[in-house]
Formats: C-alpha cells, sequence, structure tokens
C-alpha cells in the first residue's frame, strides 16, 4: 500500500480521477433537482436513488483521489470501504424501486385492457 501512495506519478492518474468525481457529482446534483419535478412517486423516487448513487460514486472517487494525492493511506481505504458499501446498498434499492415502478405499469396496463 506503501509503494502505490508514494507513487511519483500519481498526480496524474489522481488528478484525473478527481477531475470525474467532480463531474459525476455535478451529474448527481443535476440528476436529483430534476428528479425532484417528476411527476409521477415511483419514478421519482427511482430518479433520486440513481442521482444519489451516481453522487456518491463521484464523491468517493475525489475523496481518493485527494488521498492518494495527499498519501492518506487510512483516508484511501475508508474512500473505497464507502464507496462499495454505498454502491450495494444503492443497487439494492434502485432494484427494488425499479421491480415496483415495472409492476405498477403492469398492473395500469392491465387495468386499461380490462376496461376496453
Amino acid at each position: 500500500m506503501e509503494a502505490f501512495l508514494e507513487l511519483s506519478w500519481r498526480l496524474y492518474p489522481a488528478s484525473a480521477l478527481a477531475v470525474g468525481g467532480t463531474l459525476l457529482v455535478v451529474r448527481g446534483v443535476r440528476d436529483f433537482l430534476r428528479a425532484r419535478r417528476h411527476a409521477r412517486d415511483p419514478e421519482r423516487a427511482l430518479l433520486v436513488a440513481r442521482s444519489f448513487r451516481v453522487a456518491i460514486m463521484g464523491l468517493c472517487l475525489t475523496v481518493f483521489a485527494g488521498a492518494w494525492i495527499a498519501g492518506l493511506g487510512w483516508l484511501v481505504a475508508i474512500s473505497l470501504i464507502v464507496l462499495g458499501e454505498e454502491m450495494l446498498e444503492t443497487s439494492v434499492m434502485v432494484a427494488a424501486l425499479r421491480d415496483g415502478a415495472e409492476r405498477e405499469a403492469r398492473e395500469a396496463r392491465r387495468a386499461t385492457a380490462r376496461a376496453a
């Protein structure tokens, strides 16, 4: 781990990670603000969960990059742990919300077909 933290050229990939992470945070916040205006509740919750996942990923990558540049191994480890845990948690949440939205859409189609 110390060899990784002390690479002489770490500034270049870490800077790219920091820029990419910052762009992901901006995208996540922008998508969250768009999701707030979305009409239907199940779709809104799904869009909010997806935007949160993107923003958290970007934040963790940005922290990772900063910790790598500064040579802080403990912060590198924490950023990777938080990234893994949040990706798992939000992926389960997104899958459940997607399933609920699909189920609601199927039921609406069935109700429309029965009414016709």
